[in-house]
C-alpha cells in the first residue's frame, strides 16, 4: 500500500501559515461527525421503493420461499462483497466514483458509467415522489376520489367493483357493444386523473401541471437537504432513514390483524421448489439484489468518502446489508397481509389483485385502502412512506453524482450552493417530459434501459474487475485492516476476483438472452424507435468503459511505450496511497509538534 509521505513541519509562524494556506486551498469535502451518521445515510439510500413494491411482487411471482433461497445466494455472492468493496474503497481513497479511478486510470470509464447510471435514475426519481405526494394529498378526503365513477374524468366504461351483478352485467354488455372493455375507478383515477395518460409514448399531449409543481417542490426539498453538504443534513438523513420503519410496522401490525391476512402471507411465501430450476427466477433475484442494494451507482463510494479514515465501515456495511434484506421481507409481510384482506372481502384470487411495479403502489394499494377501517389514516401513511423512501434515495444519489463532479471539478465545491442549485434545476427540467401526458411511458423506458438491467450489470461487472484486479483484491483487504484493524479471511479475495464478477456477467447474459421489448400496461410493445432509443440510453453508460480505455492507451502518456501505458493504467506497480492516511499522518505530526512547542 506504500509508505506514508513525510510532510516537513513548519519551523516558524510564517511557514506555518503558508502550510495552513496550502492545506485549505481545496474546500473541505465534509465528514460524518456522529457515530451512526454513515449507517443512517446508507439506510436512507439503499432502503427504498424497490424494497416496498418490487421485492414482494417478485417473491410472490417466483415461487415464494424458492425465490428467497436464490435471493440469499446472490446476497452472499454479490450484494455483500460488492457493498463492502464500494464503501471500503470510498473511505480509503476519499474520492467520488470518477476520481477514485486515478489509482487505476485504465478503468476510469467505469466511474463515468457510474455517473451516467446515477444521471438516468436521478432524472425520474422525483417524478415517482410527485405521484406519491399526489396520492397522499388525494387521500385527505372523506371519500377517496378513486372510489366512485361520478367524477369528471370517469367515462361510461368505469366500474367501482361495488355494483350488484345485474348492474355490472348491464355495464359490461353496453361497453362490449361499443368494442371497449371496462376499467375500474382506481385505474381511471391513475390514468385519467393523475397521469392524463395518452396511452402512447409518442403523443406528449401536454404537461400535467399539478405533477409539475409537486415535482418542483420535491426538488426544492432535495436542494435544501444538500446545500450545506450531506454531512450537515443529519436530521434529514436520520428522519428519512428511521421514519419509514415506523410506518412499515404500523401497516404490518394493522395488516396482520385483518381477516384473510394469513392467506395473503401464504401466497407471498408459498414454496414452489420446481421454480429453482427456472432461469427467470435466478434472473429476477439477481437483478433485484443489485438494484435493491444500490451498487453501481457511485453513491456508496461517495457516502464512504465522507468517513474518517479509521471509521469501522465494515461493521456498518454488514449491518446495512442485513437491514436491507430484512426490510424487504418485512415490507412483503405488510403488503401481502393487506392484499390477503382485500382478497377475502372481494372474493377474488390474490393473483387478480396483486400487480407488478408501480401498479402495486398506485393501483393495488388504493383499491385495498378503500376497504380498510380508518382508511384515510392508512392511505396517508402508506403514500407518506413511499414519498420519504423516494426522497431519501434521491438525496443520496444526487450526493453521489455531485460528489463525483466536485472531485473532477473542484471549483464546484467552492461555489456549492450555486452549482448545486443549477444542478437541481437541470434535472428538474430533464424530468418535465416525464410529467407530460405520456410521461409514465418515458419513465418506464428510462428505468428499464438507462438505470437498471443491462447497463447496471455491465458497469458493475467492470467495476468489480477494476477494483479486484486493478487496485487489487489483496490491497482492499489490507486497506480495511489498515483503517479499522479487521483482517478478513483470504477467501474474500476469491469472491471479489471470481464470484462477484461472474455473478454480474451471468446475469447480464441472462438479461440479453431473455430480452423482451418494453411494453405498455396493456401488453402492447413500445414502438421500435422507443426501444432503439432505450438501447441508446443503455449504451451511454456501457460504451464509455471500453471507450475511455482506448483513449487512455492511445492518446495519453505518449512519452511511454504501449507496454508502460498498460502497466500504468492497471496500476501494476501498486504505487497509490490513500490521501486520508496522509492527512492522518500529517495531523498527528502537527499535533505532536504543537504539543512539543514550549508556551
Amino acid at each position: 500500500m506504500g509508505t506514508s509521505e513525510h510532510v516537513p513541519l513548519p519551523t516558524d509562524e510564517t511557514k506555518a501559515k503558508e502550510l495552513e494556506s496550502q492545506h485549505s486551498e481545496e474546500p473541505d469535502r465534509g465528514q460524518w461527525t456522529g457515530k451512526f451518521d454513515f449507517l443512517m445515510s446508507m439506510v436512507a439510500y439503499a432502503v427504498g421503493l424497490g424494497n416496498v413494491w418490487r421485492f414482494p411482487y417478485l417473491c410472490y411471482k417466483n415461487g415464494g420461499g424458492s425465490f428467497l433461497v436464490v435471493y440469499a445466494i446472490f446476497f452472499c455472492l454479490a450484494a455483500v462483497p460488492i457493498f463492502i468493496m464500494e464503501v471500503t474503497i470510498g473511505q480509503y481513497l476519499q474520492k467520488g466514483a470518477m476520481e477514485m479511478w486515478l489509482m487505476c486510470p485504465l478503468f476510469r470509464g467505469v466511474g463515468i458509467g457510474n455517473v451516467v447510471i446515477a444521471f438516468m435514475c436521478i432524472a425520474y426519481f422525483c417524478v415517482i415522489v410527485a405521484w406519491a405526494m399526489f396520492y397522499m394529498i388525494s387521500s385527505i378526503s372523506w371519500v377517496f376520489p378513486w372510489e366512485t365513477c361520478n367524477n369528471y374524468w370517469n367515462d361510461a366504461t368505469c366500474v367501482t367493483g361495488k355494483e350488484n351483478l345485474t348492474e355490472l352485467t348491464r355495464i359490461k354488455a353496453l361497453v362490449a357493444s361499443a368494442g371497449q372493455h371496462t376499467q375500474t375507478s382506481v385505474e381511471q383515477f391513475w390514468e385519467k386523473r393523475v397521469l392524463h395518460d395518452t396511452g402512447d409514448i409518442s403523443n406528449f399531449g401536454g404537461i400535467q401541471w399539478e405533477l409539475f409543481f409537486i415535482m418542483a417542490a420535491a426538488w426544492l426539498i432535495v436542494y435544501f437537504a444538500l446545500w450545506k453538504g450531506i454531512t450537515q443534513a443529519r436530521k434529514f438523513v436520520y428522519f428519512c432513514a428511521l421514519f419509514p420503519y415506523v410506518l412499515i410496522f404500523i401497516l404490518l401490525i394493522r395488516g396482520l390483524t385483518l381477516e384473510g391476512a394469513a392467506d395473503g402471507i401464504y401466497f407471498y411465501l408459498k414454496p414452489n421448489t420446481t421454480r429453482l430450476l427456472d432461469t427467470a427466477v435466478w434472473k429476477d433475484a439477481g437483478t433485484q439484489v443489485f438494484y435493491s442494494y444500490g451498487v453501481g451507482f457511485g453513491a456508496l463510494i461517495a457516502l464512504g468518502s465522507h468517513n474518517k479514515f479509521d471509521h469501522n465501515c465494515f461493521k456498518d456495511a454488514i449491518t446495512m446489508c442485513f437491514i436491507n434484506g430484512c426490510t424487504s421481507i418485512t415490507a412483503g409481510f405488510a403488503v401481502f397481509s393487506i392484499l390477503g384482506y382485500m382478497s377475502h372481502i372481494a372474493q377474488k384470487d390474490i393473483s387478480e389483485i396483486v400487480k407488478p411495479g408501480v401498479g402495486l403502489a398506485f393501483l393495488a394499494y388504493p383499491e385495498v385502502a378503500s376497504n380498510l377501517p380508518m382508511k384515510q389514516v392508512f392511505a396517508v401513511l402508506f403514500f407518506l412512506m413511499i414519498t420519504i423512501l423516494g426522497l431519501d434515495s434521491q438525496v443520496c444519489m444526487v450526493e453521489g453524482l455531485f460528489t463525483a463532479l466536485e472531485d473532477a471539478f473542484p471549483i464546484l465545491r467552492k461555489h456549492k450552493k450555486l452549482s448545486l442549485g443549477i444542478f437541481c434545476l437541470f434535472f428538474f427540467i430533464l424530468g418535465i417530459p416525464m410529467v407530460s401526458y405520456s410521461g409514465s411511458h418515458w419513465l418506464t423506458l428510462v428505468d428499464a434501459y438507462g438505470a437498471s438491467g443491462y447497463a447496471l450489470l455491465f458497469v458493475v461487472f467492470f467495476e468489480v474487475v477494476g477494483l479486484a484486479y486493478g487496485f487489487g483484491a489483496h490491497n482492499i483487504r489490507h486497506a480495511l485492516k489498515e483503517m479499522v484493524g479487521i483482517n478478513l479471511p483470504v477467501f474474500i479475495e476469491y469472491i471479489w476476483k471470481f464470484c462477484a464478477p461472474a455473478t454480474s456477467l451471468v446475469l447480464f447474459v441472462f438479461c440479453i438472452v431473455y430480452y423482451h421489448p418494453v411494453q405498455y400496461p396493456d401488453r402492447r410493445d413500445f414502438p421500435a424507435w422507443a426501444n432503439a432509443f432505450g438501447w441508446f440510453l443503455s449504451s451511454c453508460s456501457m460504451i464509455v468503459i471500453p471507450g475511455y480505455a482506448v483513449y487512455y492507451l492511445l492518446f495519453t502518456n505518449n512519452h511511454l511505450t504501449f507496454k508502460e501505458r498498460v502497466r500504468k493504467g492497471l496500476n501494476l506497480d501498486g504505487s497509490f496511497e490513500s490521501p486520508a492516511k496522509k492527512n492522518l499522518v500529517r495531523n498527528a505530526e502537527e499535533l505532536k509538534f504543537i504539543e512539543s512547542t514550549p508556551n
